[in-house]
């Protein structure tokens, strides 16, 4: 058996070549060998009921592939035939069996078989062909039996292919060599042919359609087959069939593979079999392609073949699988479709069940937009599930014009992505709209975005929800929740918009439904409802009135555009539209998105806010507005407010009173008694009472009584210029005739001859206004008020008046006469006496001396600041006698309307004419009376201001303020005098303009006018304008004084002071500062003036003052009475700096016979002049020494530390050794520039640099970036052209060098040190007083030990601050009202710490300040400061230095400070100075000082060093010698009973008449010296004498 199995292992041809060698010399057939092997037993039951047997012994040289018993059992149909005798086949000619065994029979012998995977082809003596049927009855031909070639391969036989591989062979197998069956049993070659035994039976090809069935390779074309096509695939014969594998269906759009899956496919199906299967008299295996061939398809198309080593290609595809056999034909597998499928929407529309949709498309005929492949759309499309929801009712009869068009509302052109929808857009649609002249219909779209992602959104088309969204080639279909309707007409649409109710009703009654609803191309603002209510009521009432329907008509015509205009196109900046009235809207976009409309009548200012809605109608769209728009074609008069008022009898009272004008909006005839009187530019509002509010009233007898009648009309009247009445810009009250705000006051007619002619409004607490004359006190207080009913507001007379219905009538009110004349003159009399007490206390402080001495210090004083402000009262009223009529021209000329005046020459011959020469004068008062205060505040704020400047700017360089100074001290002055001369301006203002143009005079004085103004708002009235007078001050105050002190300057000769100027001088540059003031103060002022004459709610502020002026009168309004300015400017103003400067100069030589002001000078002045610092010293004994030989011994190791910088290695040498690593690092961390710094250091001090510790190594590159850095600074700003003061040196020099360096003890700046008692104080003069009187000096910083190390000392009851503070002999010696007590003497600093305790002092630095002339004067400052240091330590017994540090013009210099007796044991006490030199460098010819140059690399270093010595020297050995002092006090104080003697001042100093000899050359002047100040010689000294 293994040797048998092995054999079959074998490959074909050995098998061939060992059997021929048992080949026996007799011949024998087939069915010998098949009747001789067992295995073969049933094949020859096979063979004779199939009647083969005499067709096998006739074959020869043939090959036959025998099933053994094993593979016959398998097979279902062949076992039955062999197991069962009885079984008969259902055809008599067993032809199926017998054509199944010829699919096993080759007519010629199997020659060598190839390996897979180029198997063999071989053709069987199966002749493929339909069955008959019925199965013939038919006796069969007569044996033998053999194949009748013919069938349904067009005469061809079956093919069968063998293959070996492994080590077997196979039969039946692909055309790769896969499958089949194998050859189990060897080859046994009969005489006539080879006999082959197989483990299965081989089944012939099925059909096509069969086959397709079975493959895998083409399942989803299976799964779409029909039943035509399945026909076709069996009944056709000689079919080659091309067939896409399943993968080229994958590539298909899953939509287009959903279409031919649906039923709706079939002849899609259909034809692309056809473009893929060829009918030919032969079929077309592969192997029967040519090269380059062309096969034609059923439907026509040619395939082109291309055949090359590498594969085969099959027009655009390439052939996957080759020659799948079938029994009526061949099939290959392509990787794609051969043909276009030209799916159109609308099979994509019935792939997705939108059937029904489709349906009605074709009931409308509207198939083009469905079947066009070229076009990109977008579909709207309902599926059949959403369709079935809508009855018949619902959706427009099949085929009719109303479904045609809304069907085209669901196709939209174009490719209308997600990603490309946005929130309100506006998308064209295939409708065609008459309604839109031949446009295309539109259709909204809303985008609303998830709360949690952005990119979950959803989207409505005209409102409908979409349910879902396809993508198809040029198609986009979007599934939707409900059929869209198109548009319907405008009032159709407008009707479920339950806030348009109003306006619909009103199109309706005014007859203008059909031409809204008809008119193409429109677009609506319909008002909301309360849009009605805020019209007002009077004026709702007339255009809803049946009389006034054609008002109505044009009203709304006024809301439609002739033009459809979406919300896109309001976003284009302002725009005008015509209306179907006639006339035109203006639209305004505002930056913050709002848009407002404004009608082309109405009253001034009339607009709506537009809310862009898009509501689209059949004619166009339709938006909302929120206020009703009035076109200038409707004329809403007085009368027709009183007409629908109901208010007749009031419209017969204004007619009999002559003033019928009025009702119709006119101007006054000219035979009436009220033309003429300025009211041709007047709206008017007339306040109404109801007809039944005079049914109290005898009309007979009112009409009778002319002056009566015209006396209540006058009040019921108030006039209002035109453009003046709305000053609150907002909708909601543009309404209204008049603004009723709380307290609202206006004149009315009857105002010019009563002073009770004004009425005011009240606001109630339930929100409703109540009208009343102001300041009647009647004792029938009912018939002075009346409620506020309703409104209206006219169009006539430019937009402003109305009338304001109210319950009932305002009678006149006449008081009596205490009550009107009382107050007037009280006020008047009580301004007399206060002006007279002014002058009277000007008068006597005039006279007042001030020469008696004071301690103040040396800024301004209060008596000098006040003899300014009296200057600058006398100027100005010089000024206001001067330039008053000059004023008044250019006041009448800025407030005139337009016309009035020509120039300031006629203002003056009209002014003349009218009033005299006394008139240019009118209203003088007001400014003379507060000319005083006003320029004297004025002058005395702008001197004030300089001081103030000199006071921020400490670091100055000179006293001189600059340019921009002295125009900010001028800017600043304006900020006090605004407070008074705001009500004086506006008294001044309405006195000058009353009269003019023919207007009465309303006042009667100034007085009458604060009057006026205080009834008509209180203060608030009486200050209006104050913020247009500081913008018009402000500017030309700071122009005034800075173009006054440059004229000063420029005409002052070289060597001369300013203020020895000649009066001519003062002249001209006191005219030439009120030119620059008025140049620069004319539109301000012109602002001013218009809000101060304006009546009441004429401008709500500056900006809005100006924005009407210009709209009204152009921007040259702006300089109106610029040349009556201009020619007051200079006599008024040189008028004003002469009498200043003329005041100054009588007080100033009367101040020169007086002796001289006993001031005490500062720290500062007393180091500038070196007179008086000898003087300060001696009295201190102050004494120089030398450095190298008096440092006492007791601290002398301490000293010689601090000031030595090479003890120790600072700087790691390492850095500078090149090719060193920290050398290489070094370079990549920090610039060029600091390798090159620290070399020049090294090159000057290479002691610095050595061995350092690595801990130590980070640190020190710190530091030395710091010094670095600041050396950078220093050589930056040196280099420069630019010139910096000390200032900027501390600032990015010095202060970047000092803070870093002290690390633990106290660094404080700009502190105060009290400056001590003087050690020689008999007999000191005046004089000398003055300079010892000083307290104080203020270093730029101090070094002191912080309080945290020395808490001890104080914080206990038992320290030694508390033992000392309490004891006797300490309490003695001063006082806490004096500031000398013992908390005041325990620190050098002028303020003592909040906690009670020690503070001391170890260093001092002083910057050289601006008003120093040279180092030496900072020096002198800082010895000042550190004898007063020194002073302290002493008095604690602290045996210790202070050390001095100057800074100046990147220089530093030191110095060491100490207390100490001149003698052992003696006991007066000397301060000694010794200023630090180096003596190996210095020469005998050098400076006392050692200076270090900070632009040096070495010595910037060596100061860095030095503070870094001071604050560890201050932590330590300073810190010792203070607890070590401390506790020697205590131990003299207490337990030795020594006196305890303070250092700072207990007392004044006493002082003798007459000057002592050391004072004989003290100066009474504080100016500096002007020479240099020389070094004190150096006293060297004995070390046994300190």
């Amino acid at each position: 058996m293994v040797l048998f199995q092995r054999f079959l292992l074998l490959p074909i041809p050995l098998i061939f070549a060992a059997q021929s060698s048992f080949t026996t010399t007799y011949s024998r057939t087939l069915v010998d060998y098949l009747s001789d092997d067992p295995d073969y037993t049933s094949l020859i039951t096979l063979l004779q009921r199939a009647r083969l047997i005499p067709t096998l012994n006739r074959l020869n040289g043939s090959t036959f592939f025998a099933p053994t018993n094993n593979a016959i059992e398998r097979n279902g149909l062949w076992n039955s035939v062999v197991s069962d005798p009885s079984f008969t086949l259902n055809d008599n000619i067993q032809e199926q069996l017998r054509q199944q065994l010829f699919y096993h029979l080759l007519n010629y012998s199997l020659p060598n078989v190839p390996e897979a995977p180029n198997p063999l082809e071989l053709k069987t003596l199966h002749f493929p062909r339909s069955p008959l049927e019925p199965p013939s009855r038919e006796p069969p031909p007569s044996p033998p039996w053999m194949p009748i070639p013919g069938g349904a391969l067009g005469g061809a036989p079956q093919r069968l292919r063998v293959a070996t591989r492994a080590e077997g062979a196979w039969v039946g197998v692909d055309a790769f060599g896969n499958d089949g069956v194998e050859i189990v049993k060897g080859k046994i070659d009969a005489g006539n042919g080879v006999l082959l035994g197989i483990d299965s039976v081989l089944e012939p090809p099925p059909d096509l359609a069969h086959l397709i069935a079975q493959h895998q390779l083409v399942s989803y074309f299976n799964k779409i087959l029909t039943s035509e096509i399945v026909s076709l695939l069996n009944s056709t014969s000689q079919l080659t069939l091309f067939l896409p594998v399943d993968d080229a269906f994958n590539n298909l759009h899953e939509i287009e593979r959903l279409y031919l899956e649906s039923e709706f496919a079939t002849a899609d199906l259909l034809r692309i079999v056809n473009s893929h299967a060829v009918v030919h008299k032969k079929v077309r295996w592969s192997d029967t392609f040519d090269p380059s061939g062309k096969l034609k398809t059923i439907d026509g198309s040619v395939l082109d073949i291309i055949v090359t080593p590498e594969k085969t290609k099959v027009s655009s595809a390439e052939l996957v699988r080759p020659d799948i056999y079938a029994s009526n034909g061949v099939l290959h597998l392509v990787s794609d479709l051969l043909v276009d499928l030209e799916l159109t929407p609308e099979k994509y529309l019935l792939a997705l069940n939108c059937s029904s949709f489709v349906s009605l498309i074709h009931s409308a005929n509207l198939t083009g937009l469905v079947n066009d492949t070229q076009a990109k759309r977008t579909i709207l499309a309902p599926q059949d599930d959403v369709l079935k929801l809508f009855g018949d009712d619902d959706i427009p009869e099949k085929g009719s014009e109303g479904l045609k068009k809304m069907l085209q509302y669901h196709f939209l052109p174009g490719h209308w992505t997600s990603k490309k929808l946005e929130d309100g857009m506006l998308l064209e649609t295939e409708l065609i709209e008459d309604g839109l002249d031949g446009g295309r219909q539109v259709l909204s779209i809303g985008v609303t975005s998830g709360d949690k992602k952005k990119e979950d959104k959803t989207f409505k088309f005209g409102g409908v929800s979409v349910i879902g969204e396809r993508v198809v080639n040029n198609t986009l279909i979007y599934f939707i929740s409900r059929p869209l309707t198109p548009p319907s007409d405008v009032l159709g649409t407008i009707l479920p918009l339950q806030d348009s109710s109003l306006f619909l009703a009103s199109a309706f009654s005014a007859a203008v439904a059909d031409k809204l609803n008809l008119t193409a191309r429109t677009s609506v603002f319909v008002p909301h409802n309360s849009a009605f209510q805020r019209l007002g009521q009077l004026v709702s009432a007339h255009l809803l009135a049946p009389s006034s329907k054609k008002d109505l008509a044009s009203v709304l015509l006024h809301h439609t555009l002739d033009t459809v205009e979406y919300s896109r196109s309001f976003q284009n900046g302002s725009r005008t539209f015509a209306t179907l009235e006639g006339s035109d809207v203006q639209l305004e976009y505002n930056k913050n998105g709002s848009i407002f409309v404004g009608a082309s009548g109405g009253w001034a200012g009339m607009k709506a806010e537009l809310f862009p809605r898009d509501i689209l109608t059949r004619t166009g769209v339709v938006h909302e507005v929120s206020d009703i728009l009035i076109p200038r074609t409707v004329d809403i008069t007085v009368g027709k407010l009183i007409k629908a008022a109901d208010a007749t009898t009031m419209a017969t009272l204004v007619t009999k009173a002559g003033m019928d004008w009025v009702l119709n909006g006119t101007t006054p005839p000219s035979d009436s008694i009220w033309a003429g009187q300025g009211f041709d530019n007047v709206g008017w509002t007339l306040l109404c009472p109801k007809d039944t509010a005079f049914e109290s009233y005898n009309l007979t007898e009112l009409y009778a009584d002319s002056e009566r009648l015209r006396n209540l009309v006058s009040q019921h009247l108030i006039p209002t210029p035109r453009g003046t009445v709305d000053a609150v810009d907002t909708i909601i009250n543009n309404n209204r005739p008049l603004v009723l705000d709380d307290s609202a006051t206006y004149t009315t007619l009857r105002s010019p001859a009563s002073a009770y002619g004004d009425i005011i409004f009240r606001k109630t607490d339930t929100g409703d206004y109540i009208v009343g004359i102001k300041g009647a006190r009647g004792s029938d207080g009912d018939s002075d008020w009346a409620r506020v009913v309703g409104w209206g507001r006219s169009t006539t007379g430019g937009g402003t008046g109305g009338v304001i219905q109210i319950d009932q009538p305002l009678d006149p009110y006449y008081p009596s006469w205490w009550i009107e004349y009382g107050g007037p003159l009280i006020v008047g009399v009580g301004g007399i006496v206060l002006i007279c007490l002014f002058f009277y206390g000007v008068r006597a402080f005039w006279r007042r001396d001030f020469t008696q001495p004071t301690y103040e210090p040396s800024e301004v004083s209060a008596a000098e600041q006040i003899k300014s402000f009296i200057a600058g009262g006398f100027g100005g009223a010089a000024a206001v006698l001067v330039g008053h009529p000059f004023d008044l021209t250019k006041t009448r000329l800025q407030t005139a309307p337009a016309g009035v005046y020509t120039g300031a020459i006629d203002v003056v011959k009209k002014t003349v004419a009218k009033d005299g020469i006394m008139g240019m004068y009118r209203g003088m008062l007001p400014p003379l009376l507060g000319v005083t205060p006003i320029f004297a505040v004025s002058f005395w704020a702008y001197d004030a201001s300089k001081q103030l400047i000199l006071a921020w700017t400490p670091n100055r360089t000179s006293d001189v303020l600059s340019i921009p100074e002295l125009a900010t001290a001028g800017f600043l002055s304006a900020v006090p005098t605004t407070l008074l001369t705001a009500p004086v301006e506006r008294a001044k203002v309405l006195l000058q303009v009353q009269g003019q143009g023919g207007s009465e005079q309303k006042y009667k004085g100034v007085f009458d006018v604060m009057r006026h103004l205080y009834k008509e708002g209180g203060l608030k009235s009486i200050f209006r304008g104050s913020g247009a007078t500081l913008a018009r001050d402000g500017p030309g105050s700071a122009a005034y004084f800075a173009a006054y002190e440059i004229t000063k300057k420029a005409l002052t000769p070289p060597g001369q002071s300013p203020s020895q100027l000649n009066l001519s001088a003062i002249i001209l540059a006191g005219g030439t500062a009120g030119v620059a003031m008025w140049a620069v103060a004319i539109p301000p002022d012109v602002l001013k003036s218009r809000l101060q004459s304006a009546p009441t709610g004429t401008y709500s502020g500056l900006i809005d003052c100006a924005r009407k002026t210009i709209a009204q009168d152009g921007v040259g309004a702006l300089w109106k009475g610029f040349g009556p300015a201009m020619g007051r400017a200079f006599p008024a103003n040189a008028a004003t700096f002469l009498g200043v400067e003329a005041s100054k100069r009588r007080k100033g030589a009367a101040k020169a016979t007086k002796p001289p002001t006993a001031r005490r000078l500062s720290a500062s002045e007393i180091a500038r002049n070196l007179t008086h610092f000898e003087i300060w010293s001696s009295h201190q004994k102050c004494e120089q020494v030398s450095f190298s030989s008096d440092i006492p011994e007791v601290f002398e190791q301490s000293i010689q530390e601090l000031f030595d910088f090479s003890s120790r290695p600072k700087v790691p040498a390492v850095w500078l050794e090149d090719g060193s690593p920290e050398f290489k690092s070094l370079s990549n961390l920090v610039p060029q520039d600091f390798l090159s710094f620290l070399q020049e250091i090294h090159d000057k001090n290479p002691k610095l640099f050595g061995e350092v510790a690595d801990a130590d190594v980070q640190a020190i590159l710190s530091k030395m970036i710091i010094v670095h850095s600041a050396w950078r600074r220093l050589n930056i700003m040196k280099q420069s052209k630019e010139k910096y003061s000390e200032a900027d040196y501390a600032a990015n020099v010095y202060n970047v060098l000092r803070s870093p360096a002290i690390r633990g003890s106290t660094l404080r700046v700009q502190c105060s040190i009290s400056l001590p008692q003087p050690l020689v104080t008999a007999n000191v003069s005046p004089e000398t007083t003055r300079i010892l009187g000083a307290k104080a000096a203020s270093p730029d910083a101090v070094v002191m030990i912080p309080s945290a190390t020395i808490r001890a000392l104080s914080l206990s009851k038992d320290s030694p601050y508390q033992v000392l503070k309490r004891h006797p002999n300490v309490v003695k010696t001063g006082n806490v009202s004096k500031s000398s007590s013992f908390r005041f003497q325990s620190t050098p600093l002028v303020v003592p710490p909040e906690t009670p305790a020690f503070q001391f002092v170890s260093s001092v630095w002083e910057d050289k300040k601006p008003v120093h002339t040279m180092l030496e004067d900072a020096y002198r400052q800082n010895r000042m400061s550190t004898a007063a240091a020194a002073r302290h330590l002493h008095c604690h017994q602290v045996k210790a230095p202070v050390i001095g540090l100057v800074w100046a013009s990147g220089t530093v210099r030191a110095h060491v400070d100490w207390c100490g007796t001149p003698s052992e044991g003696g006991k007066s006490l000397v301060v000694y100075s010794a200023p630090y030199r180096i003596e190996s460098i210095a020469g005998d010819g050098a400076d006392i000082f050692h200076e270090w140059q900070l632009d040096r690399a070495a010595d910037i270093a060596e100061v860095f060093f030095l503070i870094e010595n001071i604050d560890r020297w201050t932590m330590n050995g300073f810190r010792n010698l203070v607890l070590k002092g401390v506790d020697d006090l205590v131990e003299s104080v207490v337990k030795k009973k020594e006196d305890y003697v303070p250092w700072k001042r207990v007392g004044d100093l006493p002082s003798s008449s007459a000057p002592a000899k050391e004072n004989a050359n003290i100066s009474a002047s504080t100016a500096s010296s002007t020479q240099p100040s020389p070094p004190r010689p150096v006293k060297a000294r004995v070390r046994n004498h300190r």
